[in-house]
């Protein structure tokens, strides 16, 4: 087993990447990660023991008393002794035996610097520092507290056990940062939102790795005094706790960033009716620019998260607002352009900011979309390039360096299309961005994580991608970065606390492999639709074989893991999880297909037969599935608040009813398992939605009437509407209610895209009109809808209503066009069109509406 592992390993490595020989072996064989600027190892090693003191010397400040604690505590795990701080002050003299952190301007620092043939560069003035280990001790020196707190984390990590004995290896280490900033932003908007102490947590694993940043993505997690709607009932973090996590970060040397949007990505705020009026159109992501009271509204928000952090920066989002200019704006873009429209807003923006003593930084996507902007933009900003996507180089961080702005580049741990990370475009991508940063001038590296769809990706799973940007991050241009076998050796090894890391290495290469990756949207799409077409359907028998034949294989390294590990053991329960729900996967491809096969060759002499076995294949499916709905919640208890997690756990609740609907579908003998809506979407006749030709027919906004002649007044009359994109239905000139809510990142607006009403109360016998009003915002795009209806009556008789090509149109609002005395002859029959995406029928009886697939 040990040898089938390592090959898989060496094999998954070989074919990654091939491994460089760093310019210094030895910096490269010390377990250190990021790995140091200059090391030389000697032979021998120094023996800490109950007489060993950890010394503060002359000149160290109170943050290195934090500095001192770390490696107490990290000894007392070794040892499990305590060991004694003393101050040098309090010393009659410096003799042997000790672990001495100070001041190279110290009388016995300087001296030390001299004996031990240290040096102190400029490059090492602000965050480096001088590590030399000899038989008499240790001494650790540095310029700031953040050099000597760095130097104290090598020293954790190359302090080691031997039997009874804990030992510090003869070495002697300069080193520094090449780059200033260096961490990770982190996405808690969408779902996810760490526990305090799963926050300090993640600011611990940062310090340890000498990443200086850490950027909460928050949009509208944050509890604000002055508006308590937004992120009421989210989870979200009150001023209190940032304070508080703000502090624990400064404690080590981690600058603590919000991010929060101020121009897009608004829309779980904007769908809130309050805030309704602040969007640039109904189910806008973007704020409306040309309101005054969207800029008195972000005063009061910025005043607040300022407040709240001690950072010179707030980074104010900016990215993907491609809302703008489309509702609202549409008049003065036209009367300029995009891009001056765009640059007012963010000067806007930047004189709150400087109201309240901040220096701005913002996302670039939008400024390569419109480079006009650029020019425009103030000396102070830091803008952040984000590109996700595995490149040699990457053209965005030559057209930053040409402009002359402060730029760092943002490459991503992608961790948010499938249950684990994208490993191999991560390491790739966050290698390269930010060595073509580095060469282009940037100030560093930020690497991002997303949370899309409710932050069902869970974040312990990013650590690996964590510790890979602290290492390029450190000295980006090194041939060391070209290669992970020395670094993944190191990481798991510390990682896991353990001395062959060899399991943990092969775990995590097989969980990246592409055929045992797939999407959330793969996951949870209906079983008994066809397979999405695409790329990202490949084929399905390959799939199925790679992930039956490596799980087991990945739960028998996790048993041994488990075993061995002595620390970070929630990380084995992670990956468990992910290796029996890869294997569930794999069933629900296998019995979906099967039984879809099944069913479409039933007949009337086989029908029982094949009944039964279709049956029999989904027995096992749903339990199985509940059993990990149980074991996700557990996980994500352990370390994020409750808030968010019930809109996960209805998608295991929505698949279970997709199967249990299946079942008693052919319990009752229906060979027609289509899950699909029956009722079309229908627009104006002229248009041809989404046709990316300009010169295409579009219709973006229509009006959309239908008769409906009952016998009697429904005893219940569920109506279902989706529109694309905005839809407001009436019954007999009565507003019954609107679908604004646009595809989005967000889960909490995905729920909003399908609305559905009990409308029997506006039913009447006789003549009834059913009027439906559509606004489509996108370019290119027609306004068109969607609408599902099941009426029963008193006998218990049921009728369909469907939005279909006998409902009639006009793309002009006319006086009473909702109303029964409306004569529509001169009206045209709404036109069926194709739309990009299933849509399930909807079961009202359960109270489950229809979901748009992806």
């Amino acid at each position: 087993m040990k040898t089938l592992v390592l090959l898989l390993a060496s094999c998954w490595c070989l074919s990654f990447s091939l491994a460089n020989q760093h310019e210094s072996s030895e910096a490269q064989s010390l377990r250190v990660i990021p790995t140091p600027q200059n090391v030389q190892i000697r032979s021998g090693a120094y023996r800490i023991t109950s007489q060993t003191r950890i010394v503060l010397g002359e000149g160290t400040k109170a943050d290195d008393a934090w500095a001192a604690e770390h490696i107490v505590k990290g000894v007392e795990e070794l040892r499990g002794r305590e060991q004694n701080v003393v101050k040098e002050s309090a010393l009659r003299r410096m003799s042997a035996n000790y672990v001495y952190i100070g001041t190279p301007r110290s009388e016995f620092g300087a001296e030390q610097l001299r004996a031990r043939g240290g040096r102190m560069s400029s490059a090492m003035r602000e965050e480096g520092y001088f590590l030399d280990a000899n038989t008499n001790g240790v001494v650790i020196l540095a310029e700031s507290p953040r050099g000597r707190f760095y130097g104290a984390m090598t020293l954790l990590q190359i302090i080691e056990r031997q039997r009874r004995s804990v030992l510090v290896p003869a070495v002697s280490v300069h080193d520094w940062p090449v780059q200033k900033i260096r961490g990770i932003t982190d996405d808690i908007s969408r779902g996810q939102i760490s526990t305090l102490d799963n926050f300090k947590k993640i600011i611990r694993f940062l310090s340890h790795y000498k990443l200086n940043t850490y950027a909460l993505y928050m949009e509208d997690v944050f509890t604000f005094r002055k508006h308590p709607p937004i992120g009421k009932s989210r989870g979200a973090l009150t001023a209190a706790e940032v304070k508080e996590l703000d502090a624990y970060a400064r404690q080590h040397h981690v600058e603590l960033i919000p991010i929060f949007q101020t121009l897009g990505h608004w829309e779980n705020i904007l769908l809130l009716p309050e805030y309704a009026v602040y969007a640039e159109f109904p189910g806008a992501h973007t704020l409306n620019v040309s309101d005054g009271r969207t800029y008195r509204l972000l005063d009061e928000l910025i005043g607040e998260v300022a407040q709240a952090f001690s950072s010179p920066y707030v980074h104010i989002g900016a990215d993907e607002s491609w809302d703008v200019g489309k509702g609202a704006s549409m008049q003065r873009v036209a009367a300029s352009d995009i891009a001056t429209v765009h640059a007012n807003h963010y000067k806007r923006v930047f004189e709150i900011l400087r109201k309240y003593r901040k220096k701005p930084m913002l996302y670039g996507d939008m400024l390569l979309k419109h480079p006009a902007v650029i020019p425009q933009l103030p000396k102070d900003v830091i803008v952040m390039d984000w590109q996700y996507h595995a490149a040699e180089t990457y053209a965005s961080a030559e057209t930053f360096k040409m402009s002359g702005v402060p730029f760092v580049v943002s490459p991503a741990v992608m961790n948010f299309t499938g249950p684990f990370p994208d490993y191999l475009n991560t390491f790739v991508n966050v290698r390269a961005f930010n060595r073509s940063g580095y060469r282009n001038g940037s100030l560093g590296v930020l690497t991002s994580n997303w949370n899309d769809f409710g932050g069902e990706a869970l974040r312990e799973l990013n650590f690996w991608g964590y510790a890979w940007t602290a290492e390029c991050a450190w000295q980006p241009d090194p041939p060391l970065a070209d290669g992970r076998t020395e670094f993944n050796r190191k990481f798991f090894s510390e990682f896991f606390g353990v001395n062959n890391p060899a399991d943990a290495i092969a775990v995590y290469h097989l969980l990246s492999q592409p055929f045992n990756r797939y999407t959330w949207h793969e996951l949870w799409r209906h079983p008994m639709l066809p397979p999405q077409s695409g790329a990202s359907s490949m084929n399905y028998l390959v799939r199925v074989e790679s992930i039956e034949s490596t799980m087991p294989l990945v739960q028998s390294l996790l048993a041994e893991l488990k075993k061995q590990a002595t620390q970070n053991h929630d990380q084995v329960a992670h990956l468990e999880f992910i290796s029996r729900l890869n294997l569930w996967f794999a069933k629900k491809l296998t019995m979906g297909k099967r039984v879809r096969t099944m069913m479409s060759s039933s007949t009337t002499v086989n029908r029982d037969s094949i009944q039964r076995a279709a049956l029999q294949l989904m027995s096992g499916v749903v339990p199985e599935l509940q059993s990990l709905k149980e074991e996700f919640a557990r996980l994500w208890k352990q370390s994020n608040r409750e808030a968010g997690l019930e809109l996960l756990l209805q998608r295991y609740d929505r698949q279970a009813a997709y199967w249990n609907e299946t079942i008693e579908q052919i319990r009752r003998g229906d060979a027609q398992i289509d899950p699909r809506i029956p009722s079309e979407w229908i627009y104006h006749g002229l248009t041809n939605p989404r046709a990316q030709d300009t010169a295409a027919a579009q219709v973006p906004r229509a009006y959309f009437r239908y008769t409906l002649e009952l016998h009697e007044q429904p005893s219940a009359a569920m109506v279902q509407l989706i529109g694309d994109t905005h839809a407001r239905l009436w019954v007999n000139e009565t507003e019954v209610g609107e679908v604004a809510a646009r595809p989005s990142l967000s889960l909490i607006v995905e729920h909003q895209r399908v609305k559905a009403w009990d409308v029997s109360r506006y039913l009447r016998a006789g003549k009834n009109i059913v009027a439906v009003e559509v606004a489509n915002y996108d370019e290119p795009g027609s306004a068109g809808f969607n609408l599902y209806g099941e009426l029963t009556f008193r006998d218990g008789t049921t009728r369909t209503l469907l939005s279909d090509s006998t409902w009639t149109v006009s793309p002009h609002l006319q006086q009473g066009w909702n109303g029964l005395a409306f004569d529509d002859r001169g009206w045209e029959y709404a036109a069926a069109k194709q739309f990009p995406l299933p849509v399930v029928r909807p079961n009202f009886a359960s109270g489950r509406l229809s979901w748009i697939e992806r």
